[in-house]
């Protein structure tokens, strides 16, 4: 490689000018630099963030000058002893909030004795009520989120005769009808969900529900309107059917329950009703 080779004598009155180039299109480089490092630096160490679970309660609700907590549920199962395609429209009578809601023989491994329920017999108190809550009522592109369990040992209860004709012995079993509340029966009253809504926020969930038998070890899908109502039994909009509305209220910890058809509030005044879905 050639190169010139220049020798400069530089005397008393010598003078060297070097140029500088005065361009502002670098200027804040460095800050973007420093940006740039806190980006990866917050990738890297994966700093916490607020997950934190709180519990919400049922939003209260005035009934005769009075605020009232309480949520209830009832669940209806239908009565066997007729097809559902024969019940009369809107007939809510053949869906009993009971679970001996049958004699029929044919049923034994699903319908509960009332000595069964009354002695709280392993198939009778290993079953429970699953409610599951979910983003959306798409049952094809919802997310499931959480579930409160309602065991078969709360429930309102109602007399039956376990005896004989000759020496009756009128006892209180449980049916499926839940009252909850801070007291009393309580498992399942409260929600358990994320404290900051920043992380997580959804505001609506829709509620689905089913029954665990432990008698037979199958699971019962219910609908929000008896089955005798719906127009095509078998074949309809399941995003109607299948879900109750629950709003959240973060800033105060409170739920509220929704017909996701009418938009009317249920669990209080209205009871939440759910009826057992029969397949085909």
């Amino acid at each position: 490689m050639s190169v010139n080779n220049y020798r400069i004598r530089i005397d008393n009155e010598s003078q060297i000018v070097i140029p500088f180039t005065m361009d502002g299109g670098t200027v804040g480089q460095n800050d973007l630099i420093d940006v740039y490092e806190d980006e990866v630096t917050e990738k890297i160490i994966n700093r916490v963030q607020d997950f934190e679970v709180t519990r919400y309660t049922h939003k209260e609700t005035e009934i005769f000058e009075e605020l009232k907590t309480n949520i209830n549920y009832k669940f209806h199962f239908f009565d066997r002893t007729e097809p559902v395609i024969n019940t009369d429209v809107n007939d809510e009578s053949k869906w009993l909030c009971d679970y001996s809601y049958t004699n029929d023989e044919n049923f034994a491994d699903i319908s509960f004795t009332e000595k069964e329920l009354y002695y709280y017999a392993n198939s009778f108190k290993n079953s429970f009520f699953k409610l599951d809550f979910y983003d959306s009522k798409d049952i094809e592109d919802n997310k499931h989120y959480f579930t409160i369990i309602l065991p078969t040992q709360q429930g309102v209860t109602r007399t039956a005769d376990i005896g004989t004709p000759l020496l009756p012995k009128v006892v209180d079993i449980k049916t499926p009808d839940f009252n909850l509340d801070f007291i009393g029966d309580k498992e399942g009253y409260f929600l358990y969900w994320l404290k900051n809504p920043q992380n997580l926020n959804i505001s609506d969930f829709y509620m689905s529900a089913k029954f665990f038998n432990a008698k037979n070890g199958q699971f019962t899908r219910f609908l929000n309107s008896p089955q005798s109502s719906i127009p095509k039994k078998h074949n309809f909009n399941k995003s109607k059917y299948y879900f109750y509305r629950v709003n959240i209220d973060y800033e105060n910890y409170e739920y509220s329950v929704y017909d996701i058809n009418t938009g009317n509030r249920r669990g209080n005044i209205t009871p939440i009703k759910w009826y057992e879905y029969i397949n085909p």
